[in-house]
């Protein structure tokens, strides 16, 4: 997420017949993170995109399947992208040092 995203955006529940779903946050995914960053660094052109693509989508249907509104599946999948993003950064900046 990003960082002037408001708490609002930051922690969207929602409200069901047994009680309010929240989805653990996409930006927290330690794991998933660094799968994808180290998958994306391995992968060149249309098949970096195409993955891209197909884990981006994965994401915002599971958000949507648990609940979330269209607003908030496209956060949660904007706040992952930015973590992976710097999760690469990390990972070349470590390569270069």
């Amino acid at each position: 997420m990003p960082p002037y995203a408001s708490p609002q955006m930051r922690r969207r529940s929602v409200v069901t017949e047994t009680g309010p779903v929240v989805p653990f946050p996409a930006e927290r995914r330690t794991a998933q993170i660094r799968r994808c960053a180290g998958e994306l660094d391995s992968l060149q052109g249309e098949d970096a995109r195409l993955y891209w693509r197909r884990v981006c989508l994965e994401l915002a249907d599971e958000m949507r399947k648990l609940g979330s509104s269209e607003e908030s599946a496209r956060a949660a999948v904007f706040a992952f992208q930015d973590e992976v993003q710097q999760e690469l950064f990390r990972i070349h900046h470590a390569e270069e040092a």
